[in-house]
């Protein structure tokens, strides 16, 4: 059905004189709106200014930051007073109705060509949820869109100092669905920063009341601000670009998220995927994404609109999970042979991300790569990463499945142990994943979760890994071991698959 609609919109789109590619993931794919009159004009009066030069600022956006333009109480004045002039001379490339996609699109096609910026204001993603809803526009969906809008950036002008800013408030009160789904976005694009190149700069608790509320005075339709808002948003943002004009390579912004980055970076702390507190929604913990793991992000979600709706095989997990696409550095294949052997009889979607633990897993499936397709059977080991208690861990666990039921209900799951950790029965690791697999195996049912084991088939009778099964660190399996591991759930697949 999928399939149909794209060809459809592509018809649609060549007769009316328009090349547009829609295939793909809606948020990330680059299209155009030249079918729309206002946006096309806007288009070649944007692209003309920005090759006739002299443009230090830029603002990249949707109505929101188009409507700094606009008379009628929006922020014209705040425009004129604030950065029209030099030192600044800004070029607005905010459009009115545009989603991620479209950015990507006016970036690769003009916008910034010509001229070199010394700083990008960028706020985007309030259309996605908006015109899309929630079931067809994941907060990964949006996520991805933005990480994308960033590189595209990034290709155009390498010299710019980007200043994100979060989706602004939408929806009158907190548990607005466009506002939980805007908030997830906010909580991990903060990640994008790295308080030098990219700063993150929030400033949306100055137009809430102190209980979330967004007062109709500031935003009457509760989703584009009027005066009051480019006033707060022209004071925050001001500090910033300023600073961006005058900075030179390698120094940092000063405030709180970027000093937090630095103190990082003089300890040589190495950005880890996203801690347990942010994934789950509590506080934030200021730990911010590594950018592989952002691009792998997008990459499976990529996959998974062009996937056609129908996934036979989705694993699930950690590095060890991850692995299976092979070699990551010099000496093995790890399971790159038996995972292309796999791909000849079924279509294969690896969840596995090297350094997860059962938070980052829950929040990655719970905001959409759950979404979009059906499976026929799940392959899920997870909580290497956790540390902690095991029936911490093991709860963990209870949880993934426990959505992953609720998301795919025709689904099987294949449930693996934690894999033997530690070179010996008697290392903490080993003793740790054992007692969390003693409880995570009355979890299945032998229908819905199928409990498979075979831990023991890589282990000499003392405990002890057989040679060449093991990288050094006694955690990760190198070829061999996923041999043992392709043998002993490929009668799984083939019985849950008919294949």
């Amino acid at each position: 059905m999928r399939t149909l609609v794209f060809l459809s919109t592509m018809i649609l789109a060549c007769a009316a004189g328009v090349v547009t590619m829609v295939l793909g993931m809606p948020s990330t794919d680059p299209v155009d709106r030249l079918g729309t009159k206002f946006w096309k004009d806007r288009h070649e009066e944007k692209t003309a200014a920005a090759k006739a030069g002299g443009s230090q600022v830029v603002f990249l956006g949707d109505s929101i930051t188009h409507n700094w333009e606009s008379n009628g109480r929006k922020g014209v004045q705040q425009w004129a007073a604030y950065f029209k002039d030099a030192p600044y001379r800004a070029l607005n490339l905010g459009y009115s109705g545009d989603r991620t996609e479209h950015v990507i699109w006016r970036v690769q096609n003009g916008e910034l060509d010509g001229y070199a910026a010394k700083a990008i204001v960028l706020m985007i993603g309030v259309n996605n949820i908006w015109h899309r809803g929630s079931e067809k526009e994941t907060p990964i969906d949006t996520i991805v869109g933005v990480w994308r809008v960033i590189g595209a950036i990034r290709e155009k002008q390498p010299q710019a100092r980007i200043i994100l800013l979060p989706i602004f408030p939408s929806g009158e009160t907190p548990d607005d669905c466009r506002r939980t789904h805007n908030d997830a976005v906010n909580r991990e694009i903060m990640k994008f920063a790295d308080g030098k190149t990219l700063v993150w700069c929030d400033f949306t608790d100055q137009l809430l009341e102190p209980d979330g509320t967004l007062p109709a005075a500031i935003a009457p339709d509760y989703v584009h601000p009027l005066a009051y808002g480019y006033e707060v948003w022209a004071a925050a943002v001001k500090p910033v670009i300023d600073w961006a004009l005058t900075a030179k390579e390698g120094d940092w912004y000063p405030n709180r998220y970027s000093a937090y980055l630095r103190k990082g970076a003089a300890s040589n702390k190495k950005p880890d995927a996203m801690r347990a507190a942010s994934c789950i929604g509590q506080k934030h913990d200021w730990d911010p994404a590594p950018n592989w793991w952002l691009e792998r992000l997008a990459e499976r979600r990529e996959q998974i609109w062009r996937s056609g709706g129908e996934i036979d095989l989705v694993f699930v997990g950690d590095s060890i999970t991850h692995n299976w696409e092979g070699a990551r550095g010099p000496g093995s294949d790890y399971g790159g042979k038996e995972l292309a052997a796999f791909k000849k009889s079924y279509s294969v979607l690896n969840l596995g991300y090297g350094g997860d633990g059962t938070a980052e897993i829950l929040w990655r499936l719970s905001n959409g790569e759950l979404d979009g397709y059906k499976a026929k059977c799940f392959m899920l080991m997870a909580g290497t990463n956790n540390g902690g208690k095991p029936e911490e861990t093991a709860q963990g666990i209870r949880a993934i499945l426990d959505l992953i039921a609720k998301k795919q209900p025709q689904a099987k799951t294949l449930l693996l142990p934690i894999f033997p950790g530690g070179a010996t029965r008697q290392h903490p690791w080993r003793i740790r994943n054992e007692k969390v697999n003693a409880l995570i195996k009355s979890y299945a049912d032998g229908g819905r979760v199928i409990w498979c084991d075979f831990n023991e088939q890589l282990l000499n009778p003392d405990g002890t890994f057989t040679n060449g099964m093991m990288m050094p660190d006694d955690l990760h399996p190198l070829q061999p071991g996923y041999a043992i591991w392709a043998a002993a759930v490929e009668p799984h697949f083939k019985h849950v698959c008919g294949k």
